[in-house]
């Protein structure tokens, strides 16, 4: 299983603690960095998720949580065929996003913009990109008004 984008590293460190046989790749070496010497254990990787060099068709799962926010909309199906590449038949993919009640919206992050998307809009890129809704959750953030976000649970078809 690969924890694509991520950051610090926690999601990692976590998903190793029950046992799941998890790599973290992210592209920020700092993050990598933090993350090999907070959490000894599971294995960190410098890496794109738009590259990641595994074979085809070998991975259980994928966990891309809020990894997908600072791409630009265009790169997205880019991304998810990668994705999707990676995983084997009946994989899972598990992703995190900023959601939007309206269209897809560009937005001020602390490190540089990020975008909010519409969920039905992003389980659209997901069923193009090869893959089959599992399970969806949406929730506003408790202690920021008017921020929202969602999760989706999709298999590799």
């Amino acid at each position: 299983m690969l924890d694509l984008g991520c950051g610090p590293g926690h999601w990692t460190a976590y998903l190793h603690s029950l046992s799941a046989d998890v790599t973290g790749v992210d592209v920020v070496p700092e993050f990598i960095a933090h993350a090999r010497m907070a959490h000894p254990g599971p294995e960190f990787r410098l890496g794109s998720m738009t590259d990641v060099e595994v074979p085809e068709h070998s991975l259980a799962g994928i966990l891309s949580w809020y990894s997908t926010i600072h791409l630009p909309p265009a790169d997205l199906d880019r991304v998810l065929a990668e994705f999707r590449r990676l995983l084997a038949a009946s994989g899972v993919i598990v992703t995190g996003f900023f959601d939007s009640d309206d269209d897809l919206a560009e937005f001020d992050h602390k490190v540089i913009a990020a975008y909010r998307w519409p969920v039905d809009v992003f389980a659209e890129q997901l069923v193009k990109a090869g893959f089959t809704e599992v399970q969806r959750l949406q929730q506003q953030f408790p202690d920021r008004p008017g921020r929202k976000y969602a999760a989706i649970a999709a298999r590799a078809v």
